[in-house]
This record gives C-alpha cells, sequence and structure tokens, in this order.
C-alpha cells in the first residue's frame, strides 16, 4: 500500500539526521515557535500515523511516538508555509473522510481508515507535493525510531562480512543502520 520514492525519503532522512545534528541553541533560538496541536489535530495525527504504520508483529508509528514527534517538529522547526502546508494536507485528508464517511478521519475505524487513504493516495500522492512530503516525514520518522530501526528492520551496528546472496524468507526484514559495502538498503 505505501509507495516510496527512494530519493524523496533519503532527503528526508538526510533533513532529519541534519536537524538532529542542529545545537540545542540553534532550536531554542528559532524566533516564534508555533503551539502545541490542539487535541483535534493531534488525534487526526494520530490516526494518520496508525493508518500508515499499524501495530502488527512489530511496534507501529503511534507505539513510537511518531505523533508527539511531529507535533515536535510543526512547534519547533517547521516554517509557517511549511506548517500551514502539512496541517493542511492532513485538513484534506480529514474532509475527505467526511465526504466518504460522514465523520473525521479520527473517529472512523481502522479498516474504514485505510480505504479513505488508499482512495485518497489514488488521488493526491503523485499531484499533492505537500501531502506526498507529510506521509514521507510520517514513515522517516518512524524509521529513525530505535524500534523501527531495530525491531522493524533488521539492524546490525557492526555488520561482519559481506554476504553475496542473502535469502528472502517471509521473516526477512530489510536493514537499517550502516550497510556493509555492497548492500542494498531495501525498503519492505
Amino acid at each position: 500500500m505505501i509507495e516510496l520514492d527512494r530519493r524523496r525519503m533519503l532527503e528526508g532522512l538526510g533533513a532529519l539526521i541534519g536537524l538532529a545534528a542542529l545545537p540545542a541553541e540553534a532550536l531554542a533560538a528559532v524566533a516564534g515557535k508555533a503551539p502545541s496541536l490542539d487535541k483535534p489535530t493531534t488525534a487526526l495525527v494520530t490516526a494518520f500515523a496508525d493508518t500508515l504504520i499499524p501495530l502488527t508483529d512489530t511496534p507501529g508509528a503511534v507505539q513510537v511516538g511518531v505523533p508527539a514527534q511531529f507535533d515536535a517538529l510543526m512547534r519547533d522547526w517547521a516554517s509557517p508555509s511549511h506548517r500551514t502546508a502539512y496541517l493542511a494536507a492532513l485538513t484534506a485528508i480529514d474532509d475527505e473522510a467526511k465526504a466518504r464517511a460522514g465523520k473525521p478521519f479520527a473517529l472512523l475505524p481502522a479498516a474504514q481508515r485505510l480505504t479513505v487513504l488508499t482512495a485518497y493516495d489514488a488521488q493526491h500522492l503523485k499531484s499533492n507535493m505537500a501531502y506526498a512530503s507529510l506521509k514521507d516525514m510520517f514513515i522517516n520518522l518512524y524509521y529513525l525510531s530505535e524500534p523501527g530501526a531495530t525491531v522493524e528492520l533488521r539492524y546490525e551496528h557492526n555488520p561482519g562480512v559481506w554476504e553475496a546472496s542473502t535469502p528472502l524468507t517471509a521473516d526477512t526484514r530489510a536493514w537499517a543502520g550502516a550497510m556493509p559495502a555492497g548492500k542494498l538498503l531495501v525498503i519492505a
């Protein structure tokens, strides 16, 4: 269901890593910080995160704190134009849910949220850059979390010998962390 453009994902990862490298003083110096998200928006963000990466045999986006990380980014990092664009993209999803199901996105059952989001993706993922960027951000926030990188993905801090061919099974996970020479990063 989730289509990833590797280039956009890597750009997002690079931006988030760059943000993490900034000293706290630089982040604290941001003038005019925005307020935290209100309760309805937080519920929408949580429902969106849960629909993108639900709890399965591995932690989902909600369990690893993606909604709180998104709130912090909108409050402490995003420029007013980016904040407006991301929140407008979320509002458009909520409006789509109200039009299709008669309820806000956050109040829909998980299966119905997935149906709404799948239809929304088909119409807007390629044409709405704010939505595509929002979706990439949520996925990047998930895979940058410790559980996302160590439970969902196969993580090896200090990889051993190069494996020319790794057999793929139903239990094989993609890699996170430092890649040994010759390995490709595969998002499964």
